[in-house]
């Protein structure tokens, strides 16, 4: 017996589905955020737009900076 999953694209403008017994379909990639949610996404196109819209992360420094 198999398990069937359809996998949809995460990017809000497109509509690729793709139904599959396998754990992630080819060609499409996965990417965790947090430690329980994934998304996937049917190409790199999907996923850097996707991850354009997100604002980068804020780096602070761990100590006094040269500049000091």
């Amino acid at each position: 017996m198999s398990v069937e999953r359809v996998y949809y694209c995460d990017w809000h403008d497109c509509n690729a589905q793709i139904q599959t017994a396998a754990s992630l379909p080819p060609g499409f990639l996965s990417v965790t955020e947090g430690a329980d949610h994934q998304r996937h996404f049917c190409d790199w196109d999907c996923l850097l737009k996707y991850a354009a819209e997100k604002p980068p992360p804020e780096e602070i420094p761990l100590g006094p900076t040269a500049d000091a």
